[in-house]
């Protein structure tokens, strides 16, 4: 039965980040259409552009032209009016002299032509255009948009559990008794937090804590012996609740009661530098890791589950908690509180409810297993 529910939990959850995964390429496909169409539009509108001043700048010198030959135009016409004045009027003395007079300037307009047209200046335009070669190509040679591939990846169900273990789990189980369990003091720590909220240990035995004080938000770590190692303060909009390591190297924080943004933000220990930021809907405060996703508490919402692998989330059915919230995953169970009940429950990954009590300790705050 156990293994049959972990079987069908986890195809649910692949099935589910397979949804999650269209829905990020169809919007990923989208948003590079846009950004193709908006860079032709952009070509285009540069084109136009150069069209209109192409075309204003040849206007412009054709009616340069035009209206040099007005000035001209209008001297050949005062020529021939002086002609038919000296046909009708002059005496043979004065016709000579006049012909000269107006041989010269018919002479001057006549080389000025010539010039124009020796020197290029009298020309015909057109325009013409030339498509970028990349664009032939593009139009040409692209034929899909893309492509999409299946990557097969071990199932997190490869620890099932056998009949006898099982078996021997449940003796073991009804054998031990909460009232035998004793406690045992190896340590103290002295954090300098003023309001820890929050609390791992890495696997090189590395201790960090979380400083949950307005204005005075940091994280401390201390080594294995318990010496102060160091300090790493948040400047906005960043705050730290509670914590847990993804690894040595890595850890995730949660935002509390932020004013700025809220969420889970992964940080890297190492460069001392924030690796990436999940944004959830309100103050988000315990959380856990299953050695492939973050479960985490967030205000007035269900239980959230975030992806390490592309931080897809999804939600818990009727897991909705309060803030200050804890919680802990062992196996294919998820362990939370509800400090305004005074309550600590267990469910699975569907949210189907598996025991949950109520707690003599008033307004539980933190939950490790």
């Amino acid at each position: 039965m156990i293994n049959i529910n972990r079987i069908r939990e986890d195809m649910k959850s692949n099935s589910e980040l397979i949804q999650n995964k269209k829905k990020q390429i169809i919007e990923e496909i989208s948003r590079l259409k846009s950004q193709i169409i908006q860079r032709l539009d952009k070509l285009q509108e540069g084109l136009i552009e150069d069209i209109h001043k192409v075309e204003n700048e040849c206007c412009v010198k054709i009616a340069s032209i035009v209206s040099s030959f007005k000035d001209q135009y209008k001297d050949i016409i005062q020529c021939n009016t002086e002609i038919e004045n000296i046909k009708k009027y002059a005496s043979d003395i004065q016709a000579f002299l006049g012909m000269r007079e107006i041989q010269k300037k018919i002479t001057k307009n006549e080389k000025c032509i010539e010039s124009m047209v020796v020197n290029k200046k009298i020309q015909r335009v057109d325009l013409e255009y030339t498509i970028d070669a990349k664009i032939h190509d593009f139009l040409i040679n692209v034929k899909t948009f893309g492509s999409i591939t299946i990557k097969n990846s071990p199932t997190t169900c490869n620890d099932l559990v056998r009949k006898k273990n099982r078996q021997a789990q449940i003796l073991a189980t009804e054998k031990e008794n909460v009232h035998n369990i004793k406690l045992s003091f190896k340590q103290n720590l002295k954090t300098s937090c003023k309001n820890t909220r929050g609390g791992c240990v890495t696997d090189k035995g590395t201790y960090l804590f979380t400083n949950y004080v307005i204005s005075g938000e940091r994280l401390v770590a201390l080594t294995a012996g318990g010496k102060f190692k160091c300090n790493i303060p948040w400047s906005n909009p960043y705050s730290s609740f509670d914590l847990v390591c993804i690894d040595d190297n890595t850890v995730a924080i949660t935002t509390g009661e932020s004013a700025e943004i809220t969420g889970v933000i992964i940080f890297d220990l190492t460069k001392r530098a924030t690796k990436h930021f999940v944004a959830l809907p309100t103050s988000t405060f315990g959380i856990s890791y299953d050695g492939k996703s973050l479960i985490c508490c967030c205000d007035k919402e269900e239980i959230h589950v975030l992806s390490c692998t592309d931080f897809s989330i999804t939600t818990i059915a009727d897991t909705i908690l309060p803030e200050f919230s804890y919680i802990a995953t062992h196996a294919d169970k998820i362990l939370y509180t509800n400090p305004e009940e005074n309550k600590v429950s267990c469910c699975l990954y569907s949210g189907e409810l598996v025991w949950g009590f109520k707690m003599m300790v008033r307004d539980p705050r933190t939950l490790f297993l």
